[in-house]
């Protein structure tokens, strides 16, 4: 009998938090059921040297380094595994304690090409709907609410379905390779579930893992990665065009509160509304606001693109500035 899991776990100066990201693997399951691939993208803080002490009492977690960013080292782990099944875990975050219990059975007797799991952010669970099992709905689902689907943790994918498509992260990519990743992977599915269980623990301070974190805008990642996306949808999955433009006004929503109106951002507010006012220009978000019909715009999430399409742009700033604000505070909690 082979491997049944590969966790793979990218990793950059991951000292504080790596040794509970691959307990909380460990200490759940047995030995003869995973591997560990933990993939290091240059640590100085003494990651690699508590890997190595834990390597030497678990013959199942293997170590290797890579240099370019997360989705080098995904794909290198992806490259390495062994097992029937992928799941992927972030070095700061963990799969919840008494979570992996029923994997096995969950993954194996479903015989699904990807199964979906409940999360929790912080201290919240994050209960998500069940997700149709044709790939063409399901993709519908994920990509209109993004920010509760789009994630490659959270799910256990077939690494037949992944070698036999040649399915890996972008490379060229610096933001949103998740929902690039899934996009394309999700195509090749033929059949998804969604499983009940509370699996995986993301923390809310979550900051990447990888080398790259600096204070330069991400908007010119966020806007590469919605071009790649844009294509693949457009050309091979034409009749999800609308949920795209959901995805895209979120993802605009993203980009404006956590990158123009960060709370945490001391320039002055006239280099704000400048800032806003050119993301808002960009041809792919103006096409977006554009299709997206005044009736669908009610909802909480999508108020802001409502203020837009009204020519309301200071009540969207005004609702921008309030969501970073909340943001600030969960964070200080």
């Amino acid at each position: 009998m082979g491997i049944t899991f590969s966790f793979i776990i990218p990793t950059y100066n991951s000292k504080k938090t790596i040794i509970r990201a691959i307990e909380s693997v460990t200490k759940q399951l047995d030995k003869a059921d995973y591997e560990v691939i933990v993939v290091d993208d240059g640590s100085q803080d003494g990651t690699v040297e508590l890997v190595h002490d834990l390597m030497k009492d678990n013959g199942s977690i293997h170590f290797t380094s890579t240099i370019g960013g997360v989705s080098f080292a995904r794909n290198k782990g992806i490259n390495q595994a062994q097992g029937e099944y992928l799941l992927f875990l972030d070095s700061d975050d963990y799969y919840v304690e008494g979570s992996l219990k029923n994997l096995k059975g969950t993954v194996t007797q479903s015989k699904s090409d990807l199964v979906i799991f409940n999360f929790e952010h912080g201290n919240n669970p994050v209960l998500l709907a069940e997700v149709p099992n044709t790939n063409v709905e399901a993709l519908s689902v994920m990509l209109s609410n993004p920010t509760k689907y789009m994630t490659v943790w959270g799910k256990a994918y077939r690494a037949e379905t992944i070698h036999e498509n040649n399915i890996r992260f972008n490379e060229d990519l610096k933001l949103s390779e998740d929902s690039e990743f899934l996009v394309r992977y999700v195509q090749k599915c033929n059949k998804i579930i969604s499983d009940n269980t509370l699996l995986y623990h993301y923390s809310i301070d979550n900051v990447s893992v990888m080398r790259g974190t600096n204070k330069q805008s991400k908007i010119p990642g966020y806007l590469e990665s919605l071009e790649v996306v844009q294509e693949d949808v457009f050309n091979n999955l034409p009749e999800l065009k609308q949920s795209f433009y959901q995805y895209t006004v979120i993802q605009m929503n993203i980009m404006m509160v956590r990158e123009i109106f960060n709370y945490g951002d001391n320039s002055d507010y006239s280099s704000k509304v400048r800032k806003s006012n050119e993301l808002l220009r960009n041809k792919i978000i103006q096409e977006a606001i554009k299709q997206m019909k005044l009736r669908d715009c009610m909802s909480p999430r999508f108020l802001p693109v409502f203020f837009i399409k009204l020519g309301m742009r200071s009540l969207a700033r005004l609702m921008f500035r309030l969501r970073s604000w909340n943001n600030y505070r969960k964070e200080l909690k």
